[in-house]
């Protein structure tokens, strides 16, 4: 049998880990349905499962619902409330999504979204991080065939190995300082990304205007329909191309699909477009669009522009990814070539265009720093979890 002793451990401690049931190590429970006739305007934050990834992060959302005082102080004294180091983790939804409490702030939560793990007989925090470690066990636990969900029946029943309490807490402690870095630049990116979505609302609502190298005014923005703005053409049959999944020396040119992000299907030996396009989603994630910065390939109707002389690339993919397209298609939600063309922005001189875009590329290379240096960390993170734990 094997011995529960991880591969990395702090060299004060001898001895192995034990098993232990979490029914036997803490109290599992919920919250008490809050009905549509408890919601103020203002009052108690009432938190719901999606706001758990924010809350980690030290940020308060936007989008919250509040109970009343009398609601709060009601379910208080019959039922109790989150208090420090209490967890509560995502029941349905992304499954396993846990949030320890440290501070003393009054709030409620959701019963059908998040399960409340209280009166917890073994160091708190490392029980949260072992909720971490163990995810996959956890998820494996959930039950239904459409949408998923945790129970607390089934949370009870699994077993994790627990090591002293001396050493939770060396494991514990040094793990927090590990989180707390990689949360600051979390907290950094998202901060970054609602910075530029702020900046970006003045910038096309004109109420920000830059000036040129003299300390002029730019000329008035003018409307244009996008059609007027460059070519249009939607991408085409993936059959047409000699391609390979992965990078390599003969399979060079990227090809991009419908889809947020990159959206990267695969390298060919040729390419359809050459750098400077902007690709916009037609199907998936819709309006997304991207400047293409290399020479690429199109498919699956991935709608394409290539932009006239005077107007600029980031620019545009900027301008269209402020705009709220209206989906008029039925059945299967799409935007066409003749749809998006149709649609009207205001647009500055090409020498205004060159500046908006330097300054939101500047904000884009802070953020994609933050996001390469929080993949490191947390490939590095993962990694050092597998040793430590059992």
């Amino acid at each position: 049998m094997e011995k529960l002793i991880p591969q990395i451990r702090f060299p004060e401690f001898r001895g192995e880990w034990e098993n232990k049931k979490l029914g036997n190590v803490a109290e599992f429970t919920s919250s008490k349905r809050v009905y549509l006739t408890d919601y103020v305007n203002e009052g108690i934050p009432f938190y719901r499962g999606k706001e758990i990834s924010e809350l980690k992060l030290g940020i308060t959302p936007n989008d919250i619902l509040f109970i009343s005082e009398h609601s709060y102080e009601m379910f208080k004294k019959k039922y109790g409330v989150p208090r420090i180091n209490d967890l509560l983790i995502t029941a349905v939804g992304t499954l396993g999504n846990v949030l320890r409490i440290k501070d003393n702030s009054r709030f409620y939560f959701k019963d059908g979204n998040l399960i409340w793990i209280r009166k917890i007989n073994q160091l708190s925090t490392f029980l949260e991080i072992g909720f971490n470690v163990y995810k996959l066990d956890i998820e494996k636990t959930s039950i239904g065939s459409t949408q998923r969900a945790l129970t607390m029946v089934e949370l009870r029943k699994l077993v994790f190995p627990f090591p002293s309490l001396p050493e939770q807490t060396k494991i514990a402690t040094f793990l927090t300082a590990v989180d707390e870095k990689l949360t600051a630049l979390k907290q950094k990116k998202t901060l970054l990304e609602q910075y530029k979505k702020g900046v970006m609302q003045q910038i096309f609502s004109q109420e920000l205007r830059f000036k040129d190298d003299n300390g002029n005014d730019f000329p008035d923005w003018e409307e244009k329909k996008l059609g007027e703005l460059g070519k249009f053409s939607a991408g085409g049959d993936l059959i047409k191309l000699d391609y390979e999944k992965e990078k390599n020396g003969k399979y060079i040119y990227p090809i991009y699909a419908n889809g947020a992000g990159e959206g990267i299907y695969g390298y060919a030996t040729t390419f359809q477009y050459q750098s400077n396009c902007v690709t916009v989603s037609g199907r998936g994630n819709l309006g997304f669009a991207n400047a293409r910065k290399e020479n690429f390939n199109a498919i699956v109707r991935l709608i394409v522009i290539i932009p006239k002389q005077e107007v600029n690339s980031k620019f545009l993919e900027e301008a269209i990814n402020n705009v709220n397209f209206a989906i008029e298609s039925t059945g299967v939600p799409q935007l066409t070539v003749p749809q998006i063309s149709a649609y009207k922005i205001f647009i500055p001189s090409i020498k205004e265009q060159t500046k908006i875009a330097n300054f939101l590329s500047a904000i884009d290379e802070k953020i994609n720093h933050c996001q390469e240096q929080i993949e490191k960390a947390g490939i590095w993170k993962k990694g050092l979890l597998q040793q430590m734990f059992v």
